[in-house]
């Protein structure tokens, strides 16, 4: 039977697990927070700057200060400490993360006598348990004890443990052995690199009825899987592709995304540095560990948007011999097309990310008519986003001539058919690739040359109507 001593015992261990007062050698000296910048990169890091003022004693002797509320994804290798007083000074300093948690408690006891309390084998009713003396002997897929010089595999209810092992932490810590011959009260600044970040752009643009104009509006989505909670920080995203050295080990958040938080539309301000872009944004932000949340980045209304049909033939091949398989049939893929201008109230670098267009319909209701992905986009250059294909034009492609004219040369004539459903008229761009060094023979549809190795031409075609487009090339291959 579990005595009344054991089982205030019992109680007290629980509560020293949870609210250990004794386990270091240094009380932790964590200070006053008076500023905390969290700037996330693209590449799954960030860099936390964060500065606090703390009371540091002055002393001939080197000793410890312990500097709690760091990630358990630090890469202790970044970390810059600098004081607002010369006479501090860091003489080594070490990341502690060896947290306490059962496994390594137990881990800990390999070796040592605990008391555990197992099933009672005499007691007339079940569910009794005992306490008993053991040495823990092994604690890999489950706890082995040997008791009473008898080895005990089976099911026990608690472990009673007699001290808390040395260097456990219940928070991860940095440990500096400093000296300081300066004032007590000092501001230290600490930057460091940390894994588990992320951020990508998602934008939402809103295609009227008339394909002619749009909105826009872009949020940034932030993953935090850092395994900490930043309250209040001054939020930077830095857009661009960072090199790094390739790492020896990765630091990687093994946490999931839980919930998404929208925030209301705030001016962000964007600057250029080196060669990446900086978004900062207006207020201070807290990013929770485990979370995935949303801000505000742009909003854009009512500027001009174009709808591009545009088919493009990439086989080379077909212009090599005579073609005789099944019909080149195809329908052209759309395109929305806008300016990254000031006067489409945009003008700012766009990081790249998701678009995805919605529209809405005869009645009312709102629809998605497509997505893509845009990569970093400056300003003032277009933006081009491939919504999918229309259902009701039909192109198909023939070759009508073919002819060798040497060991090297060929000539080959297509002939390109277009056809309209719809009740209204609508055009497509055609883009072709011609191999090797060609030339025109014929052009009665005044394709034109874009490249060394593409023409390019426009057709219109009227309502559920039909247009044929036709050119013949040589080529010396």
């Amino acid at each position: 039977m579990i005595s009344r001593k054991s089982i205030f015992f019992l109680i007290f261990l629980t509560w020293f697990l949870i609210n250990p007062p004794f386990l270091f050698a240094s009380e932790p000296n964590s200070g006053k927070t008076k500023s905390l910048t969290l700037t996330i990169y693209n590449h799954g890091k960030a860099l936390i700057n964060e500065i606090r003022e703390m009371k540091i004693e002055t002393n001939n002797e080197p000793f410890e200060i312990i500097f709690e509320g760091v990630p358990t994804t630090i890469d202790p290798t970044s970390l810059q400490v600098k004081s607002s007083s010369p006479q501090f000074r860091i003489l080594d300093q070490n990341y502690e993360y060896d947290l306490i948690n059962t496994k390594n408690l137990l881990d800990r006891y390999i070796g040592k006598k605990l008391k555990v309390a197992i099933p009672d084998l005499k007691a007339k009713e079940a569910g009794k348990f005992v306490f008993k003396e053991a040495k823990l002997i092994s604690n890999n897929d489950r706890p082995i004890f040997e008791i009473e010089k008898e080895i005990y595999i089976g099911s026990y209810s608690s472990l009673m443990l007699a001290s808390i092992p040395e260097n456990l932490r219940a928070k991860p810590a940095l440990v500096w052995l400093v000296e300081n011959k300066g004032p007590s009260q000092q501001e230290i600044e600490v930057s460091y690199l940390a894994g588990g970040f992320n951020w990508r752009a998602d934008y939402v643009l809103k295609v009227e009825r008339d394909n002619k104009s749009a909105s826009l509006s872009g949020w940034v989505t932030l993953e935090n899987h850092s395994g900490m909670t930043y309250k209040e920080v001054d939020l930077k995203l830095v857009a661009g592709e960072l090199h790094e050295a390739p790492p020896e080990r990765e630091y990687m958040g093994k946490d999931r995304m839980l919930f998404t938080k929208k925030v209301a539309k705030e001016e962000v301000e964007e600057e250029r540095f080196f060669e990446y872009h900086l978004y900062s944004f207006p207020r201070k932000v807290t990013v929770k560990n485990k979370q995935t949340k949303q801000i505000s980045l742009l909003q854009s209304t009512n500027f001009q948007i174009n709808r591009i049909l545009k088919s493009r033939n990439k086989n080379p091949y077909l212009y090599l011999s005579s073609y005789s398989g099944p019909t080149l049939k195809q329908h052209p893929e759309i395109y929305l097309e806008f300016k990254n201008t000031k006067e489409n109230g945009l003008g700012m670098p766009l990081p790249k990310g998701k678009v995805r267009a919605y529209q809405k319909s005869s009645d009312g209701s709102v629809l998605l008519i497509g997505e893509d992905r845009i990569d970093h986009t400056p300003k003032n250059e277009k933006v081009s986003l491939k919504m999918g294909e229309a259902f009701d034009i039909t192109i198909e492609r023939k070759q009508k001539d073919f002819e060798k004219i040497s060991r090297d040369v060929y000539e080959t004539a297509w002939e390109i058919e277009v056809r309209n459903a719809k009740e209204e008229a609508d055009q497509v761009i055609f883009e072709e690739y011609i191999p090797g060094d060609w030339k025109f023979v014929s052009n009665p549809d005044k394709f034109k040359k874009i490249a060394s190795n593409w023409i390019k031409t426009t057709v219109s075609i009227p309502p559920e109507g039909k247009k044929v487009v036709r050119y013949r090339v040589r080529i010396k291959y």
